[in-house]
């Protein structure tokens, strides 16, 4: 069962309102976070590139592994696909700080974030958890 998910904290809601760069695009652990992470997450859950694991490592997160053609269209755009360990997964949903809904958590994240860093999509200034988005990441799927 999953824990309820928590309303907006001011700060969110400050950000959301003022729709700062920081709401947009930035890192979470690693891996991306507001409005661009939660899209990309809806996108490579609509694209069948995650399934859901079955049996979860904990009941506060929804784990996701690559599908087959998941794990094949992101080798091709350079993602180094974490190899998952005995009862670890490689991806997790993280309720996202300002949009309240997930955003893709985990090793796989980092590795796209990495991928896209790579290939110049998105750029990480040094010292700041805001991200610059360079191109639209649904043509990075779509490549």
């Amino acid at each position: 069962m999953l824990l309820p998910i928590r309303p907006a904290s001011p700060q969110a809601l400050r950000e959301m309102r003022r729709d700062t760069p920081l709401r947009r695009a930035r890192t979470c652990y690693g891996h991306l976070a507001g409005v661009a992470g939660v899209g990309l997450m809806d996108e490579l859950l609509a694209c069948g590139w995650l399934e859901t694991l079955p049996q979860a490592p904990d009941a506060s997160r929804i784990h996701y592994t690559p599908t087959e053609d998941g794990a094949a269209a992101l080798a091709t755009r350079g993602v180094a696909i974490p190899d998952p360990r005995q009862g670890k997964s490689v991806a997790f949903s993280c309720i996202d700080w300002t949009e309240r809904r997930p955003h893709l958590g985990g090793g796989l994240g980092r590795a796209i974030v990495s991928a896209l860093v790579a290939s110049g999509w998105i750029g990480r200034p040094p010292g700041s958890r805001e991200v610059d988005v360079n191109r639209d990441l649904r043509e990075w799927l779509d490549s």
